[in-house]
C-alpha cells in the first residue's frame, strides 16, 4: 500500500493543482475582504462575523469544487494512453489501488484546509477585523470542514474513476456545486441529503447572522454513514469495470 500511495504522490500534477488551489485561496480571500467594509457597516466587524463570511464562501463553492477538480486530476493520468491497463496489470488489487487514489484525495483536500487557515487569518488581520482570533474554532471548523466533505469526495473520485471525459466529470461537479446556493439555505435535516452541501453545514460558525439551522448529532451521522456508502459503493463498482483499457 505504502508503494501504491508513493506512486499515486510521485503522478499528481503538483504545479497545476497549486495553481488551482492558490487561485481558490485568492478569490475567496478577495471575495471576503472587498465586501467586509459593506458587512462592518451592518454587522459586528468581529472575528466570527469575519470568519462565517470567508467560510461561507468557501465550504459552499471553493472547497467542493476543488475537491471534484482534484479527484479527476488524480484519474486523468489513468484515462490516456491505456493507464488503467497498465495499473490494473500490477499485483496491486484493484480495491488497494481505488483506496490508494482516495487517501491522496483527503491528503489534498487537509492541505488545503491548513491553507485556508492561514488565507482566512491572515485576511482578517489585513482587514482590520476587531476582537481576537479563537483558534480552537477556527482549527475545529477546519477539521469539521474536512470531515463533511468525505462522502463528496468519495463520489467525486467514483465519477472521476468512471468518465474517461474530464469534462464530463468536471460539468457534473460544477452544476451541483452551483446547486448550494439553494441547498445551503436548508435546515440540515433537509439540506443534508445533497452531498455537495455537507462541508458547509460541518464548518460554517453558529451564532452569526447567516449560521445554517444545523442538527448536529443526525449530521455528523448523515456524513458518517454517507461516506461508508458512498466510498464501498464507488469501490465495488470500481472492481467491476471491465472498460477499462
Amino acid at each position: 500500500m505504502n508503494k501504491l500511495l508513493t506512486a499515486e504522490f510521485m503522478k499528481i500534477q503538483w504545479r497545476l493543482i497549486a495553481v488551482l488551489i492558490l487561485i481558490a485561496l485568492i478569490a475567496d480571500v478577495s471575495l471576503a475582504s472587498s465586501n467586509w467594509g459593506m458587512l462592518s457597516a451592518v454587522y459586528e466587524p468581529s472575528w466570527p462575523n469575519y470568519l462565517m463570511y470567508i467560510i461561507n464562501l468557501h465550504t459552499a463553492f471553493f472547497f467542493p469544487l476543488l475537491s471534484g477538480t482534484i479527484a479527476g486530476l488524480i484519474c486523468l493520468y489513468e484515462h490516456r494512453s491505456g493507464g488503467w491497463k497498465q495499473l490494473l496489470a500490477t499485483p496491486y488489487s484493484r480495491s488497494s489501488i481505488y483506496s490508494a487514489k482516495y487517501a491522496v484525495l483527503l491528503c489534498m483536500l487537509a492541505i488545503i484546509q491548513v491553507l485556508f487557515i492561514a488565507a482566512e487569518i491572515g485576511s482578517g488581520m489585513v482587514a482590520g477585523v476587531e476582537g481576537r482570533v479563537d483558534w480552537l474554532f477556527v482549527v475545529s471548523s477546519a477539521v469539521l470542514g474536512w470531515f463533511g466533505i468525505l462522502p463528496l469526495a468519495a463520489i467525486q473520485l467514483w465519477f472521476s474513476s468512471r468518465f474517461k471525459n474530464f469534462g464530463i466529470a468536471f460539468s457534473i461537479n460544477v452544476v451541483c456545486v452551483l446547486l448550494n446556493i439553494v441547498f445551503s439555505g436548508l435546515p440540515s435535516s433537509l439540506g443534508m441529503w445533497f452531498p455537495f452541501v455537507l462541508p458547509f453545514y460541518t464548518m460554517m460558525p453558529q451564532g452569526t447572522p447567516f449560521s445554517p439551522r444545523v442538527q448536529e448529532w443526525s449530521l455528523y451521522a448523515m456524513v458518517g454513514i454517507s461516506f461508508v456508502f458512498y466510498f464501498l459503493l464507488g469501490k465495488y463498482m470500481f472492481r467491476r469495470k471491465s472498460w477499462m483499457a
